[in-house]
């Protein structure tokens, strides 16, 4: 097991064996919770959301919030919203 040390400005510092393993470098994103047992657990961000969306086609049709509002009551059997 290796060690991460926390330095005085709150940041981590993994050791190289684990960088290498997860094939993290400078500027990787990691994303941190806390499991049920209090432990803090990182796993790499593999994408980020901007990327998520890239290729994503263009919208062509755009709602009001007020036609949004109509088509959901619409959907819901209501007449109004």
């Amino acid at each position: 097991m290796a060690t991460v040390t926390l330095t005085s400005k709150g940041q981590l510092t993994i050791p190289r064996q684990l960088r290498d393993a997860l094939g993290l470098a400078p500027g990787a994103r990691l994303q941190a919770s806390i499991d049920r047992h209090g432990r803090l657990v990182l796993v790499p961000s593999k994408y980020e959301p901007e990327d998520l969306f890239r290729h994503r086609p263009r919208v062509e049709r755009v709602m009001s919030v007020e036609d949004m509002d109509r088509a959901i009551a619409a959907a819901a059997g209501r007449d109004d919203p």
